[in-house]
């Protein structure tokens, strides 16, 4: 006949240190995988804005070849920055608004609708039959700040000055060059960390 006596076992409880310590690796280890989440993000809205300015540059393009001079630049010779608002929009997008502007009514721009609507739309176009903004992929708080630059070479003459606070260089060879300000709608000296543009930003 076998001898089932048990021996009493005891099992060592954490303490409130080891407790703690537990919960603070935790912490750490969550909040390195939220940074990475968080530089994803980033990472793929500056991908998206990238994408819209080269189809935007292909539309100003465009737009040059079919009516030999740049959108809204009939009133001026000299280089100048356009916001992707409803004056520039509607032209590009041939909305019967900018007639004057397109009178064939021809359509130099696609891209993905907005995602909200009002004060919240943003990584898109907001439109109605007579209006239309482009917006980055960010919800800057005032929604100005969520409007692509656009710096049009309005003299033709090849060349594009960076906007002075940006860097001031030249930028040959293209008609239009495009930025957006990022995340905190802001540019100059750090501030230009989030910032997107179109060409070869020396720093």
């Amino acid at each position: 006949m076998k001898n089932n006596s048990s021996y009493p076992s005891f099992r060592r409880a954490f303490t409130l240190v080891e407790l703690l310590v537990v919960i603070a690796i935790v912490a750490v280890l969550a909040s390195l995988g939220f940074a990475g989440f968080n530089l994803a993000i980033q990472k793929a809205k500056k991908t998206s804005a990238k994408t819209c300015m080269g189809q935007l540059v292909q539309a100003c393009d465009d737009y040059y070849e079919a009516y030999q001079q740049l959108p809204l630049g009939s009133t001026t010779n000299q280089d100048e920055e356009q916001e992707t608002d409803t004056q520039l929009m509607a032209a590009l997008l041939g909305l019967t608004s900018a007639e004057e502007e397109n009178y064939k009514l021809e359509s130099f721009f696609k891209f993905k609708s907005a995602k909200g609507k009002g004060q919240a739309a943003h990584d898109g176009i907001e439109r109605t039959e007579n209006r239309a903004e482009l917006l980055g992929p960010w919800l800057n708080k005032i929604k100005e700040d969520r409007y692509y630059r656009i710096v049009f070479d309005y003299d033709y003459d090849e060349e594009v000055r960076e906007p002075q606070n940006l860097g001031n260089e030249i930028i040959y060879d293209r008609r239009a060059i495009i930025y957006h300000q990022g995340k905190d709608g802001k540019i100059g000296g750090k501030n230009d960390q989030d910032n997107v543009y179109s060409w070869n930003k020396s720093e």
